[in-house]
């Protein structure tokens, strides 16, 4: 599939490990993907994958942002602190040379997994004021598909990965829209960006009423492929709506996400990671009906039928890179070496303790020993 030749940073890639630094760059080089930004999540082997994700930045500097993920072990410890641990980690990321922050902790399975307090409650509050005081950018992923709550609507893939939610045991996502929104109340300034179209792409009005009364609010397309589907029911609603937020929404992909779901091993896989494209960019750019030439995951395969909403180029160039550099500025932060060992230093120790107490934590510290080693060579 063809696309016209834009500039393209994308917002939204993971990386789960540090070998996979050649095949991703490999990959995004043929897509003609100029700068991109990791979003780095928590992880129950290594605890952090911030490390990975500055070897990345690293390796290829002024290409990479870095979202980091916030240190999860006050939320083991030391939970009615941790909203003040986590403010002063927002400076932690910034000394280290994070463009911003990642937070995965909105998905309802994660909350059920970590003891996460109520979002607007007074735990996060010291947090949510750093954010907004610093002007730091967060990416963050709040709820799934609406779907994934109700027994009768549920994929069959989505239930065989886990991620049933409407048992009684997890957070309600109108609950969870609640805290976010209430946030948002109380710190209209905050920069963010809702992963995966905030979940709302089948409610636009919905969201249409966010986007206006908080205006630092932005929303990126990172498929939720239910996001695609639902687009295609009205065409030119959806169209009508992306001309009208045209400064409000971000191009990311996703790429890296089956690579973190599956075994280290597996990798960043190229069909995968080319069909994640061509699923957004052919929504954004194609008149009609189309269909993907490469096999992507849990994308129905290649009798699935995508509708393109065809954007005027003006739009496109919005959407591809100037409003994420607006967000997160036009070119990436610089690192700085002494602190990233530091930081090192520091998960190391943190990651040893919590191994010795919780049996569920391997203790893998194997990429902070690489990353060590790179930056160490750097000064």
């Amino acid at each position: 599939m063809h696309f016209k030749p834009f500039k393209i940073i994308d917002s939204h890639i993971h990386f789960p490990h540090y070998a996979f630094a050649e095949p991703l760059v490999s990959i995004l080089a043929e897509a003609g993907v100029e700068k991109l930004a990791v979003v780095c999540t928590p992880d129950e082997k290594r605890f952090s994958l911030l490390p990975d994700a500055l070897y990345l930045k690293g390796c290829y500097p002024g290409r990479v942002y870095l979202f980091g993920g916030l240190d999860i072990s006050p939320l083991l410890m030391t939970l009615d602190n941790a909203g003040e641990t986590f403010a002063r980690y927002v400076d932690v990321l910034a000394g280290l040379g994070a463009d911003g922050i990642k937070m995965l902790e909105g998905k309802a399975e994660m909350r059920k997994r970590l003891p996460i307090p109520d979002f607007d409650g007074p735990v996060y509050a010291p947090y949510w004021e750093k954010l907004a005081e610093r002007q730091m950018p967060l990416i963050f992923h709040v709820n799934d598909p609406e779907e994934f709550w109700d027994e009768k609507k549920i994929p069959s893939w989505a239930r065989e990965m886990g991620w049933y939610y409407g048992d009684g045991t997890y957070i309600d996502n109108e609950a969870q829209y609640r805290q976010v929104l209430n946030v948002l109340d109380r710190h209209p300034d905050l920069k963010v960006i809702f992963a995966h179209f905030f979940f709302l792409s089948a409610q636009l009005e919905r969201l249409a009423d966010y986007l206006d009364r908080y205006p630092n609010m932005h929303v990126d397309l990172t498929p939720g492929i239910e996001m695609y589907f639902n687009f295609a029911v009205h065409p030119q609603k959806t169209r009508d709506f992306f001309i009208k937020y045209q400064d409000r929404i971000v191009y990311g992909t996703d790429i890296g996400a089956q690579a973190l779901l599956a075994d280290t091993g597996v990798g960043i896989e190229a069909e995968e990671s080319l069909a994640r494209i061509e699923v957004v960019r052919g929504f954004l750019e194609k008149e009609g009906p189309f269909q993907l030439t490469h096999e992507g995951f849990l994308f129905g395969g290649p009798q699935a039928r995508f509708l393109g909403i065809h954007l005027p180029d003006q739009v496109l160039e919005k959407i591809y890179h100037q409003n994420f550099e607006r967000f997160a500025g036009a070119v990436p932060k610089l690192l700085d070496n002494a602190a990233i060992l530091e930081e090192c230093q520091r998960l190391e120790a943190v990651i040893n303790t919590i191994g010795a107490v919780m049996p569920g934590m391997t203790g893998d510290t194997s990429s902070i020993t690489k990353v060590r080693d790179f930056f160490s060579h750097s000064i």
